[in-house]
This record gives C-alpha cells, structure tokens and sequence, in this order.
C-alpha cells in the first residue's frame, strides 16, 4: 500500500472516503490550529514508536504518563497495546468534540480538557501532584518562549528528579531550545519516522542537572 494511500487528507474527509475517527481531529484542527499542529493523526508506526520511548524514559512508580494534546488517541492506543494501563494515562486535549471522542474510544481514560500551556493549573485543579512521564505533541516551535517555558517547567515540575518529555515535531530543527527561557536543558535525537505523514522527529528533554547525575550515576 502506497503513502498516499494510508494517510488521510482533509480531501479525503470532505469527499467521505476517510475513517470517521478522523472526522473530530480535522475539525479541532480548523478550531485549532495552532494548538493541534496538522490535520492529520499519527501513524500507527509513529504512534507504537512515540509510546515505546515515552515508556522507557518513564519514572518508575512516578504516576500516570502525561499525554499533551492527545486529539483522537493513535498514541493513547499505542500506550494500551504495548501493556500500559489506560488508568495510569491521563490526556490533555483542549478541544472538546476530541475530548469526547476520547472519553468514548477509551473507557476508563482520565482526560483533561483544557490548554496544556497552562499545564500547572490543570494539574493543580486535577490534584494531579505527580507524573512519571510526558509525551508532548504541541507546536512548540510556533509558541511563545516564555509560554512553552512554564508548559515545560510545570511538566518537570511534576515529575520526579530525571523525568523526561517527549516531544515530536513535524520540523527538520529541534523543537525546543536547550536554553529556552531559562530552562537548562539536556537534549537527545531519538530518530525520525519516515512512516508518517508528514515525516516525524522525535527528540527527548531532560534538565541538564538530571540528565548529569544520571551520567556520573551510570559510570559509577
């Protein structure tokens, strides 16, 4: 099967030959834009793959892993059926058809629904204190500094010392900025998912501090 042919466009949307899952993300995107990115879910390649190094980067014992910007779940499910319990997930979503349509395809599911640039609110409303991992899909290279720096600084800020956020781009350069806004950070190249549409980078944050403890600690 050719790219064209696994991958929906808004085209196929409107002409009614896509999956009606897709039919809520496309139009949060027209909501949305700026906080859903593109008009298009994840492969299911990058979704296994995302989940998979969200997974391993997670904190043990830390609490639920942290999804920003679920849309209509590829990932969530990725989490499920590589054996993460759906009630240790907890997703983000500002727009509400996704929110529902995510309360609907996954039972038991803690969504949030609100903007994850104000992550820290959310948490506190939620008596959220601690989370073991975080997969962010914002655009955060189309985002205010200092705005993506307080979403990244509540995010370590709930999770134990050398948690990490996953974040993935659409972009050839690294989504974030080591330096951003006064956040030291440490930052690692998982790889890129040609099987996706458009191409996915996949890049891991860490603070600088953590990411050296856990060095000096690994040589010890």
């Amino acid at each position: 099967m050719s790219l064209h042919q696994r991958q929906t466009s808004i085209a196929d949307v409107l002409r009614g030959q896509a999956p009606v899952r897709s039919l809520p993300f496309v139009r949060g995107w027209l909501r949305h834009p700026m906080s859903v990115g593109l008009p298009f879910p994840s492969s299911p390649w990058t979704a296994r793959r995302l989940a998979k190094t969200v997974l391993e980067s997670a904190i043990p014992g830390g609490g639920p892993v942290l999804e920003l910007g679920a849309g209509t779940g590829a990932v969530t499910q990725a989490f499920i059926a590589a054996g993460w319990p759906v009630q240790r997930l907890v997703a983000v979503e500002q727009d509400p058809e996704l929110c529902d349509a995510l309360r609907q395809r996954f039972d038991g599911l803690r969504v949030l629904q609100g903007d994850a640039l104000d992550l820290g609110a959310l948490l506190k409303a939620e008596r959220l204190a601690s989370v073991g991992g975080v997969l962010s899909g914002l655009p955060m290279r189309a985002i205010a500094s200092d705005a993506a720096a307080r979403c990244y600084g509540d995010a370590f800020r709930a999770m134990p010392a050398g948690g990490a956020i996953v974040q993935y781009t659409y972009g050839m350069r690294p989504p974030v900025e080591p330096d951003l806004a006064g956040l030291e950070l440490a930052a690692t190249f998982v790889g890129r998912e040609w099987r996706n549409f458009p191409p996915m980078g996949i890049w891991r944050y860490s603070l600088r501090d953590a990411a050296g403890r856990r060095s000096s600690a690994a040589g010890n």
